[in-house]
């Protein structure tokens, strides 16, 4: 008795142990990450400060503002209801002054460290201590980690899945509701939990989980909603108008050469078909895919045939995809590691492409061009690759899953 609960200690150790290393991975990998970019060069981050903070007066974001000094007014924060909450309250802690901008990126990125370890340890829970290692080593995540306000989101997102996986539905539900305000992308993961509840035949369980997320997200919602309504719709507007371009599959087809048509009609279709070609996937599976294998198949079909391609992207797509690549074989996780490096490569050549282009196109015919010059067929058929890779990922991901035909328990 006394060997076996020695034994069971141990594991609890070894468990914890892991757990720290993990973290203690992730918090030095996103530090240097942050020392790479420690100015925030394309960062909406500084950005942001500067369009909306930089007077020090702390106007409240969800507004039509005018900066003290400027002319001209600026439009609020295209950004869900706590994303700009965060936003506004950081820039108190920044007093006006000429380099502020990078103040508050350097602040907000502090931010982010302690986030991005917190993801580590949920997916450490979720699918292994390798599988969070592996994501706190990812290249292509940790360039694009302080591009934007996402990682906010994403962490709350992977603690509702945690939360989901261990059948505390309505924490779950409040979580992900939390996530939905502040970026809104996690609505999607109604479409996975939606048909894993049909398959079970436990429709009013999905009606239940449906009414808390939506009724948390509302009450989060209101107060904003109730301040200033035009500057809080002004995200869901934006969002709905938006034109098509950036990065996106349109945009890459463009640059090579072959445009596809970027009228409504297209990309209705687009994103109609490959979600109906997911709901079958879902629907044929023997048995019914759970939340945590759906999850990355339904995020990848909604960022696929995205309006743009955002690079912070990658970060919620590899934090999903390590999580379902460590519900499989082993045999089967060592080919998806392959895979998933290649695509990490991918992702990051198409990143640093995209930015090195925007430079080379900002110092052309200058004394000081970019080097290296990257035209826009170079980065379109970087795209292209980057693009198919990423489709054969998932593609390779979705078959080992099926094939598994049945949720197995990773090594934690």
């Amino acid at each position: 008795m006394a060997s076996k609960s020695k034994q069971q200690r141990q594991r609890v150790a070894q468990q914890k142990e892991s757990a720290f290393l993990a973290v203690a991975i992730a918090i030095v990998a996103s530090f240097l990450a942050l020392i790479q970019n420690k100015y925030g060069q394309f960062s909406d981050i500084r950005g942001f400060y500067g369009m909306h903070f930089a007077d020090g007066q702390h106007l409240w974001p969800f507004s039509t503002h005018t900066l003290l000094g400027a002319t001209e007014s600026m439009h609020p924060v295209e950004y869900p209801a706590l994303t700009g909450l965060i936003m506004w309250l950081f820039s108190f802690f920044i007093e006006p002054a000429q380099y502020a901008f990078v103040d508050y990126y350097r602040l907000t990125a502090s931010f982010h460290i302690a986030l991005f370890a917190i993801t580590a340890f949920y997916i450490k829970k979720l699918a292994g201590s390798k599988w969070a290692i592996i994501f706190a080593l990812s290249p292509a995540v940790l360039y694009s980690l302080n591009r934007n306000w996402d990682i906010w989101a994403i962490v709350t997102m992977i603690l509702a899945i945690y939360l989901f996986e261990k059948g505390k539905t309505t924490q779950s539900a409040i979580w992900l509701a939390v996530s939905i305000a502040t970026k809104f992308f996690p609505l999607v993961l109604f479409f996975p939990i939606l048909v894993y509840y049909f398959r079970k035949k436990e429709l009013k369980k999905f009606v239940s989980y449906f009414a808390y997320t939506m009724g948390a997200w509302v009450l989060i919602n209101l107060p904003f909603a109730l301040i200033n309504f035009r500057g809080w719709s002004y995200f869901y507007e934006f969002s709905f108008d938006r034109a098509i371009g950036s990065a996106s599959v349109w945009e890459v087809a463009a640059k090579i050469g072959t445009p596809i048509s970027t009228s409504n009609i297209t990309f209705y279709i687009l994103n109609l078909g490959i979600f109906a070609l997911l709901g079958a996937y879902l629907l044929k599976s023997k048995l019914p895919v759970p939340l945590i294998e759906g999850a990355f198949l339904t995020m990848f079909a909604f960022i696929l045939f995205n309006k743009q391609y955002s690079m912070q992207y990658i970060i919620w797509l590899s934090a999903l995809a390590v999580i379902a690549i460590g519900r499989l074989s082993q045999k089967k996780q060592i080919t998806m590691i392959y895979a998933y490096v290649i695509w990490q490569a991918a992702d990051l050549a198409f990143q640093y492409g995209f930015f090195q282009g925007i430079l080379t196109s900002t110092y052309a015919n200058t004394e000081t061009p970019a080097s290296p010059e990257i035209t826009g067929m170079t980065f379109g058929v970087i795209g292209v690759v980057r693009y198919l890779l990423a489709v054969g990922f998932a593609l390779l991901l979705a078959k080992f899953l099926y094939d598994e035909k049945r949720v197995t328990t990773p090594t934690k």
